[in-house]
C-alpha cells in the first residue's frame, strides 16, 4: 500500500511541476509580448 501511495504522490508531484513550468512559461511569454507591444507603440 505504502509503495503505491509513494509512486502516486511522486507522479502527482512531477505533473504539478510540469503544469507550474507551463503556466510560468506562458506568463513570461505574455509578459514579454506586452513589453514588446508597449515598446512598439
Amino acid at each position: 500500500m505504502q509503495g503505491m501511495t509513494d509512486t502516486g504522490t511522486e507522479a502527482r508531484r512531477k505533473r504539478a511541476r510540469r503544469t507550474a513550468m507551463i503556466a510560468g512559461g506562458f506568463a513570461v511569454a505574455v509578459f514579454l509580448l506586452s513589453i514588446v507591444q508597449m515598446l512598439r507603440v
